[in-house]
């Protein structure tokens, strides 16, 4: 009798799985994974938060800067984005040698989990996606740099 209820257990819970499928429904991926670097002044940055926004509208996305001033986006769709690097939230983090969270706007936070390395500040133009002047065209399988002039 309990071998016969958890096999009709086990035949319920294997048809719900085949039903819904391997994934959630509402967390499938729309877009692709993105890659690139960020680099001022020709030398990558070592930290820092990245923010690509659609020029025509609609939903950002960010990542953060590692060491070898590389970014990975994930669930980006392609097209042309407005770009903008930010540095000066990892300021007074770096200052105090926190390894904490911070936040980069309203709702996102960003995990910052090792701040060994070298802060090297953007002019403060490039903080916002509408002054920093930087654009980028994601691409599936394109690698991208977002190459930053402090002049």
């Amino acid at each position: 009798m309990r071998l016969r209820r958890s096999l009709a257990m086990v035949s319920l819970l294997l048809a719900f799985v085949a039903q819904v499928g391997c994934g959630q429904q509402g967390t499938q991926l729309k877009g692709i994974q993105a890659v690139g670097t960020a680099t001022l002044d020709g030398t990558p940055l070592e930290m820092g938060l990245i923010v690509f926004e659609p020029e025509g509208g609609g939903e950002s996305s960010s990542s953060q800067i590692t060491k070898d001033g590389s970014f990975k986006l994930y669930d980006i769709k392609p097209g042309r984005y407005k770009v903008a690097v930010m540095t000066s939230m990892y300021a007074g983090m770096a200052a105090q040698e926190k390894k904490a969270a911070a936040t980069a706007g309203p709702g996102r936070p960003v995990a910052v989990r090792d701040l060994e390395g070298t802060l090297r500040p953007v002019p403060a133009k490039t903080e916002k996606t509408a002054t920093s002047g930087l654009f980028a065209e994601v691409k599936a399988g394109q690698p991208m740099t977002i190459a930053i002039d402090s002049k």
